[in-house]
């Protein structure tokens, strides 16, 4: 371009000049042109370094305008290989985010499982009026998982040493030439929460209902088999528990079973008040259980001697027979606890009644104690007694506790406990139970019954 600036400018500049040399060749028929003043030629110089000055102010632009151009394409391509290399790492970055989800998602799965367990080692010496003295070495082993199902699902289940015919025990013994020892489905049940301190459980389920401290009035080992719903307000308030279980199902006849019902309240002060009204339907004139089916039947229920097709209400006959149940079990059941403390120790104090209200006689059973400390912790102790009176037919027997007078009703007396944690997880302890069977009958014997224990949980 600034080439062709300066050939116009010497364009001009000829242009100036031709007027004289066209007068040199004609001078003879024209008047000579006048000269070019001094002034018009510094006129085209000035304009000739105006235009030479604007020539580089252009080129100036131009180059400035090439190294931004230049300069900008050297970033795009910078901006690019980053680009590339963030992807890349996006790329990288992702693949490991969904291998830690997949990780996350797996220690999920583990999370909702909950393990646990106990083992325990007994030695157990009797001392039974009229009949030879006898010690024994024993163990039990339970082992479960809860498992989360969902939010407001869980299911629990629970394995236990223990015989077919003994609900009210998960014990074996230590004989039978070392024979292996049976484990049993002890547990096997679903909760829902129906809504805030609502679940209704169903299967074969822990005991739904409130007891009152140690009572033992419904042995703990027994797991009941069927449905029940449980409510308690948050903390302190009112709470209800309703069950409906099977005791035997029979293809032929009414099915043996247990509804009931409690109502109760838990006072802030460390008071919990509870009634209950339960019902063992189609019990009445029934074998309901065999030795076969349960090895302590009848428990010293009322029975008499019966005939009867399967299912059928017995006939009473002279001889033979079989043990049909005399009764109804319909029990209403107050109990009361009360939880304080005595400097750091905690002493609770507990109460039960139970009346049976189809028998004329024999139809009551109380219970009372109280339980000092707790062993938890380790270092911590607790100790304890109580004093319970239930008679032959106030409670249905499958349900009584089996170490209190030897699992019979018509027993009373007294238990005596203790307890020490030397660790944690462990707890050494001995119960003691001073009883009489059959009281105030002419079978009457003093019972005695004495179990060291040493626990391990897991």
């Amino acid at each position: 371009m600034r080439n062709i600036i300066v050939a116009g400018a010497a364009a001009l500049a000829l242009g100036t000049a031709a007027p004289a040399f066209g007068a040199s060749t004609a001078a003879k028929a024209a008047k000579p042109a006048p000269a070019p003043t001094q002034a018009e030629v510094d006129a085209l110089r000035a304009e000739l370094a105006r235009l030479a000055a604007r020539l580089n102010e252009l080129e100036a632009k131009q180059a400035d305008t090439t190294s931004k151009a230049e300069t900008a394409t050297a970033q795009t391509a910078r901006v690019d290989a980053r680009l590339n290399e963030l992807e890349t790492a996006n790329d990288n970055q992702t693949d490991q985010l969904a291998k830690a989800k997949a990780r996350v998602d797996s220690a999920d799965w583990a999370t909702k499982f909950r393990w646990k367990g106990d083992f325990r080692y007994r030695n157990e010496t009797f001392d039974v009026q009229n009949t030879q003295d006898r010690w024994r070495d024993r163990l039990r082993l339970r082992a479960g998982v809860d498992v989360k199902v969902s939010d407001t699902v869980n299911f629990g289940l629970q394995i236990a040493s223990g015989d077919d015919a003994d609900a009210r025990s998960t014990n074996a013994t230590l004989t039978d030439a070392n024979q292996r020892k049976s484990i049993r489905l002890d547990q096997a049940y679903v909760d829902w929460k129906a809504f805030d301190g609502a679940t209704l459980t169903l299967g074969k389920q822990k005991q739904p209902w409130f007891k009152a401290g140690n009572s033992l009035f419904f042995d703990g080992d027994v797991n009941p088999e069927g449905g029940s719903f449980k409510y308690a307000s948050a903390g302190t308030g009112v709470f209800a528990n309703a069950w409906g279980f099977w005791l035997r199902e029979s293809g032929g006849a009414a099915d043996a079973n247990m509804v009931g019902a409690q109502l109760g309240w838990k006072a802030p002060f460390g008071l919990t008040l509870a009634a209950s009204y339960t019902d063992y339907g189609a019990i009445q004139g029934k074998p309901i259980f065999s030795t076969a089916a349960w090895v302590d039947s009848p428990a010293n229920n009322s029975v008499y001697a019966g005939s009867t097709a399967a299912g059928s209400v017995c006939a009473p006959v002279t001889t033979g027979g079989q043990n049909c149940y005399r009764y109804d079990y319909k029990l209403l059941g107050v109990s009361a606890q009360y939880d304080l403390k005595i400097g750091a120790l905690p002493l609770m104090l507990f109460a039960e009644y139970l009346k049976n209200s189809d028998p004329d006689r024999l139809d009551t059973a109380f219970t009372g104690g109280f339980l000092l400390g707790k062993a938890g912790s380790p270092g911590t102790w607790e100790f304890g007694a109580l004093y319970e009176k239930l008679e032959k037919d106030a409670q249905f027997g499958a349900f009584v506790d089996s170490d209190f007078a030897g699992g019979l009703t018509q027993g009373k007396g007294w238990q005596v406990r203790a307890a020490y944690a030397p660790v944690r997880n462990v707890t050494l302890n001995v119960q003691y139970f001073v009883n009489k069977r059959n009281f105030d009958t002419t079978a009457e014997v003093d019972y005695k019954r004495l179990q060291v224990d040493a626990n391990f949980k897991f």
